[in-house]
């Protein structure tokens, strides 16, 4: 019962809009045609079960503006409504109709229009239409200027007829700076392409896609995206063109931005391995011979993350960077090709010119420090004069040089950098040459009452040299703290010997001592630190070192603990052995005239 009351409902409404002498279309949220009447289906020749497929645009608007229209409804707001629109489409006999158009909500809900309501009047051959037009374009032309979009009309001669509020918003010219001029003087036109554009609309194309570079009348530059289409007269005669701009500068920008990520190292801001590799491709031609690479690895930088920490190692990568760059042309392509490596790719540049500029490198890096350690960067390079011959070749070529540099300059950046952590060692700690000499003293005279060989007592003095080298990262403040050290304090401080173990290991001329550096504060009774080894398990040196560090400290004090006398450095050995040391190496010691040491 309930649906025939539905059905008659409808049939009534369809009856009264049928009897109507105007266009009457029903539209959903999507501009998709709901229900229209009779009259539409004769000027349109769709019946109205066919249009319901179809939007709006598709039946009402000319091919060239359908992309316009849809962009103008898809803006349409329920406080804009009633409104009053005029636009022109071919009706299915070929002529051009204007229909005047009125605008209603049909339902509101939310602020969202749930259909629309369109009524409009076929003005195409009425006298009266003339003034009906002119009071619909200036109705259109205040929709225009209200909308965000900016919207440019031009004259056959391509000069600004229209000119909307957002246009002098985006570009900062005023209606009356540009009404009657060149387009081009506003929107410049690199290369002729908006001229070109325009006059292919006048043929009767629709461009969708155009960008374009211009500045503002303040000079700022803006990149705009630009629509065009033809505008038409009554008798379907091209007369004009309308634009269509979008400011995608901010999109453009972000564009950039991904795509200098994409081919740069984030870190040094050298290009990264993928452009590289792409370039390689690209360039790899007969008229860029020769082409010469070099393969720059950085010395030590393991060895200076492991000691410094890594914001120290990563500043020396920008510095051996910005070296790089600098000392190349600006057709050179400095890239980072992996950790601690870099490839400089050289068109143009023979094998003589290429190990000039290696040269320079290795110069300009040894005057230039990080953390007191200079920089130094192992250099090889190799070219192709030829084609025929595989770029990635001359690379694998220039890497076997470089390794070769690699092996004589290791020893030396290491060594360089084992002085500067004592240094700073002893400038943030009490770990000074003083201190050293003094445990030395006490150990190898220990080392030789055991018959050490002279082999382990040099292994011992090095050991002493190291031991607390961990130390580095540790914060000045909590080393040199004459009070009693916070819970957080000491755990911080019982991290430096699996630091100094770290740092020890990641060289060749100090790892045989890592392990008795990482036990070196281990006790005889297993409640030492980092591992609670016990007894025997301790080795031989680092128990060693734990008496003569005692001993140290013991007899010359520290500003949280003052020196004690011959007699108190006895008593506390004879009470921490079995605890803290080995039980036998502190009989030893004892042995020792204490005033020999």
């Amino acid at each position: 019962m309930e649906d025939d009351i539905v059905e008659k409902e409808q049939h009534f409404f369809s009856e009264i809009c049928d009897f109507l002498d105007c266009l009457v279309v029903i539209l959903d949220q999507q501009g998709q045609i709901v229900y229209y009447n009779n009259l539409c289906e004769q000027v349109t020749g769709l019946s109205c079960s066919e249009a319901r497929s179809k939007n709006y645009w598709e039946v009402f608007c000319l091919p060239e503006e359908k992309e316009l229209y849809k962009a103008f409804f898809a803006g349409l707001d329920p406080g804009q409504y009633p409104l009053e629109v005029e636009n022109q489409f071919i009706s299915h006999n070929g002529y051009v109709s204007t229909i005047y158009w009125k605008y209603n909500a049909l339902q509101v809900k939310n602020g969202m229009i749930d259909y629309h309501i369109l009524t409009g009047v076929d003005v195409s051959n009425q006298e009266k239409a003339k003034k009906t037009l002119l009071e619909l374009g200036e109705k259109y032309r205040t929709i225009i200027h209200s909308s965000p979009v900016t919207v440019i009309s031009l004259d056959t001669e391509f000069l600004v007829k229209s000119w909307s509020s957002a246009a002098e918003k985006l570009l900062g010219w005023s209606m009356k700076n540009v009404l009657d001029k060149k387009i081009f003087l506003f929107l410049e036109d690199q290369g002729g392409t908006l001229q070109q554009s325009c006059e292919k609309v006048l043929q009767g194309k629709v461009i969708y896609e155009l960008e374009l570079g211009c500045n503002q009348k303040s000079g700022y530059p803006v990149v705009v995206h630009l629509s065009l289409a033809p505008t038409r007269d009554f008798q379907g005669k091209i007369d004009g063109i309308v634009l269509i701009a979008l400011d995608i500068t901010e999109r453009k920008k972000a564009e950039e931005k991904i795509r200098y990520i994409s081919f740069h190292d984030s870190l040094t801001g050298l290009y990264n391995r993928a452009y590289l590799e792409e370039e390689m491709q690209r360039l790899d031609t007969g008229r860029k011979l020769p082409i010469s690479m070099i393969m720059a690895d950085l010395n030590g930088l393991k060895l200076v993350n492991d000691t410094y920490g890594h914001s120290v190692g990563d500043e020396m990568l920008k510095n051996a960077a910005n070296i790089l760059r600098k000392l190349c042309r600006e057709e050179d392509i400095v890239a980072r090709w992996g950790g601690d490596e870099f490839v400089i790719f050289l068109p143009q540049t023979t094998k003589k010119e290429a190990q000039a500029i290696c040269k320079r490198i290795n110069n300009k890096c040894r005057k230039s420090y990080v953390e007191d350690i200079p920089i130094s960067v192992a250099t090889g390079t190799a070219s192709k004069d030829r084609t025929g011959k595989a770029l990635e070749d001359v690379l694998k070529e220039a890497e076997d040089y470089m390794y070769r540099h690699k092996l004589t300059e290791n020893r030396s950046i290491r060594s360089a950098v084992l002085n500067s952590l004592l240094k700073t060692l002893g400038e943030k700690s009490y770990e000074t040459e003083v201190h050293t000499r003094r445990m030395q003293s006490v150990a190898f005279k220990i080392g030789e009452k055991i018959k050490l060989s002279d082999m382990e007592l040099s292994r011992l003095g090095l050991l002493i040299t190291l031991h607390d080298i961990g130390k580095i990262n540790i914060p000045e403040e909590i080393l040199t703290k004459s009070g009693s050290l916070t819970p957080e304090e000491w755990e911080s401080i019982k991290k430096h010997p699996e630091i100094g173990y770290r740092i020890a290991r990641a060289t060749e001329e100090f790892a045989h001592v890592a392990e008795d550096i990482l036990a070196h504060h281990e006790h005889w009774d297993g409640t030492g630190f980092p591992q609670g080894l016990k007894g025997e398990e301790i080795p031989l040196l680092a128990r060693i070192t734990a008496i003569a560090d005692a001993y140290e400290v013991m007899s010359y004090g520290r500003p949280y603990k003052k020196a004690l006398t011959p007699e108190e450095v006895v008593a506390e050995f004879k009470r921490c052995a079995g605890a803290h040391f080995d039980p036998a190496l502190v009989d030893v010691f004892l042995s020792i005239s204490l005033k020999d040491i």
